[in-house]
């Protein structure tokens, strides 16, 4: 009754900055408070006017405090919440969680104030990730989805060139080309990260702080909502680099974006702005690089202030289709992605780009062509073809060769082996 008194002859307006609200109780000169928004700042007023009830019910004798029986067990928490009577600060009751942040060498994971941020630490290489940097990732978002002090996670990269690039080229070229097995490793910490951050059961929100390339286009379209620097790009490289695209973006941006725009940032291969993407719907805002921690960070203060099981049924309707799309996508990812990269594509266009050279694309065409059509094998070979030798490396119906022998089918053409 008493809050709700002092709450009607409250003060909220807007602070200098223009981006924030501040509040205060005339009656009460010793409690003022700073939000995002006018209802935060008035929550935070009822707050701190129950701390304010809790010390004074500490200080006077039992039955004096004017506090109603039902109300001494929110007094308890509020004064251990509170580890101090100087109300002339902001007053704010935090949530402390003791438990110890993880330690990373590819990301950087923070907890503070009820935000949890996932760093990719990797700006030599345009935060490019590799199955190492997945993992950590993927425990990283496993902790802040158990974790009761965390209400939103921020997930960007490290500097200002880029969000991220995507999956490591160098591991690619190094580990991948004509190795299946090691790939299906590396998509499998892929979709174990990528599942996990679906599965946050909290908002997530992509600091978009430069450009965003390949697979990192994949997180953007993951996390709930994304907040982009005015300098950034965003550019789906796969058609240009002889990669496919099956763990997130060719599924999700035709949700987000439409069939029409999705198909021009895939076929195409060319970057469009952060204003364009914005004007797509791709992202939520875009503002100059030095106003993108502030922005951010009044997004997350909006996203803290909401009921957490009203939000998180929210957030999981609203995924209902983008999850439908991963649910099914995954059963055959790893097979798809597995098999292209058994193919002439990928280790021209990802050696071409180590390189750092131009692909003669039409020349490519003229090469693959004869490579899929070769002469037809000599009788005494055909009889020959259930051998495994001959298997691993030559497919009778459209004459690839050199298919890994744990292949049941080819890689090209789909005929099963025999």
């Amino acid at each position: 009754m008493f809050i709700e008194f002092f709450l009607d002859r409250s003060r909220i307006e807007l602070a200098e900055d223009g981006l924030s609200y501040r509040g205060c109780v005339p009656d009460l000169p010793q409690i003022h408070v700073t939000g995002a928004t006018p209802e935060q700042c008035r929550a935070k007023l009822a707050g701190a006017m129950t701390v304010l009830l809790a010390l004074e019910a500490g200080r006077a004798r039992p039955g004096e405090s004017g506090v109603e029986r039902d109300d001494h067990e929110t007094l308890r928490r509020s004064r251990a919440a509170t580890q101090s009577s100087d109300l002339h600060h902001t007053t704010e009751v935090v949530y402390n969680d003791s438990r110890p942040e993880p330690e990373f060498t590819d990301i950087i994971y923070g907890k503070k104030d009820w935000v949890a941020r996932v760093t990719i630490n990797r700006p030599s290489v345009y935060n490019a990730y590799t199955d190492h940097t997945l993992r950590e990732m993927a425990a990283a978002f496993r902790d802040a989805a158990g974790d009761n002090s965390i209400a939103v996670l921020v997930l960007t990269g490290a500097g200002e060139r880029a969000f991220s690039a995507g999956g490591d080229v160098q591991q690619h070229g190094d580990e991948h080309i004509g190795n299946p097995e090691a790939f299906r490793e590396w998509m499998n910490a892929l979709i174990d990260a990528r599942t996990a951050l679906r599965q946050l059961g909290k908002p997530s929100i992509a600091r978009i702080n430069g450009m965003v390339a390949g697979g990192g286009n994949d997180w953007n379209l993951a996390c709930d909502l994304a907040i982009a620097a005015d300098h950034a790009k965003f550019v789906q490289i796969e058609p240009k680099v002889g990669l496919l695209s099956a763990a997130g973006a060719a599924h999700w941006l035709p949700l987000v974006v439409g069939e029409r725009r999705a198909r021009e940032l895939f076929l195409t291969a060319e970057p469009i702005s952060a204003n364009k993407a914005l004007l797509w719907g791709l992202v939520n805002d875009v503002v100059p690089y030095k106003q993108l921690d502030k922005t951010v960070d009044t997004l997350c203060q909006k996203l803290i202030d909401r009921f957490p099981e009203s939000t998180r049924l929210a957030r999981e309707q609203l995924s209902f289709w983008k999850d439908m799309a991963w649910n099914s996508m995954i059963k055959e990812a790893s097979d798809h992605l597995a098999a292209h990269f058994a193919g002439n594509e990928a280790s021209e266009g990802l050696r071409a780009l180590a390189e750092k050279r131009e692909v003669d694309y039409r020349g490519f065409r003229v090469n693959a062509h004869a490579v899929r059509k070769p002469e037809p094998p000599e009788p005494h070979e055909v009889a020959r073809v259930s051998d495994r030798n001959i298997r691993s490396h030559f497919c009778y119906s459209c004459g690839a060769q050199e298919i890994p022998e744990a292949f049941d089918y080819c890689g090209l053409c789909g005929t099963r082996l025999l």
